[in-house]
């Protein structure tokens, strides 16, 4: 009976060390597959971060360049209004008029960058960046985005009428450089007296495209702030994971 006994325990002690083997090989395997999909998480994470730093810098050039962009049109438009009803020589008044309608007239677009955010919007994967915090940063920077587009867009929307009364009643096509070879047969002078009869409506349209430059000017040097703040979120993200 004692033999029996000892043949049943060293079975059920066989057995039980197979089973502790196979636990223990399950749990492993369940680790390693955990260990790999975090690895992997933390890899397209480490990508999602240095992409959207990458676009957030591309924004801050984009933004640096409109604001540039926006001075020497401002300028051009300050000296239109300036001259437009004095005694400016001729051939002085036709190039401030000529650079009116070619810079003054630019409707400036503020374009962001954001294939990344889209990327992580759309498919979901904004959820492995587990920093809620830095998530609600990005979002709230891609809405201010938003805001400026719209904003821009209303503006743009206001001054398109005003722009076709000036192309509709004065001779700006005539002096405008992308269309003046169109009316080499025209009188110059005639056009330049035509433009300054109509000195209030150009004024009018002037003052209302430097309005919204500036209006511009101010909403992207306010985005560029946020622009900087989110990237430095971004970098210390990055290294403290690395770390």
């Amino acid at each position: 009976m004692q033999k029996i006994l000892k043949h049943i325990a060293n079975d059920w002690y066989k057995y039980l060390l197979e089973l502790i083997v196979i636990t223990a090989g399950v749990l492993g395997a369940f680790a390693l597959n955990n260990w790999n999909e975090n690895q992997k998480d933390n890899q397209l994470k480490d990508v999602y971060l240095e992409r959207l730093i990458r676009d957030l810098v591309q924004d801050t050039v984009n933004i640096n360049n409109i604001m540039s962009e926006i001075d020497i049109n401002n300028n051009t438009i300050e000296n239109l209004i300036k001259s437009i009803n004095t005694n400016t020589d001729i051939d002085s008044l036709e190039t401030i008029i000529r650079e009116y309608f070619e810079r003054g007239w630019i409707l400036f677009e503020y374009i962001p960058t954001r294939n990344t955010y889209m990327a992580l919007s759309q498919t979901g994967n904004m959820n492995i960046i587990n920093n809620t915090v830095l998530v609600d940063e990005i979002i709230q920077y891609y809405g201010w985005v938003k805001e400026v587009e719209n904003s821009n867009s209303v503006n743009k929307n206001w001054i398109t009428p005003i722009d076709q009364l000036v192309s509709e009643t004065t001779s700006a096509f005539e002096l405008d450089p992308a269309t003046s070879s169109l009316f080499s047969h025209k009188n110059k002078i005639k056009a330049i007296k035509n433009i300054q009869s109509h000195s209030e409506l150009i004024e009018r349209n002037a003052a209302g495209h430097y309005w919204i430059n500036e209006s511009l000017s101010s909403n992207v040097a306010a985005i560029k702030k946020i622009n900087i703040n989110l990237i430095e979120s971004l970098q210390l993200e990055r290294k403290n994971k690395l770390d």
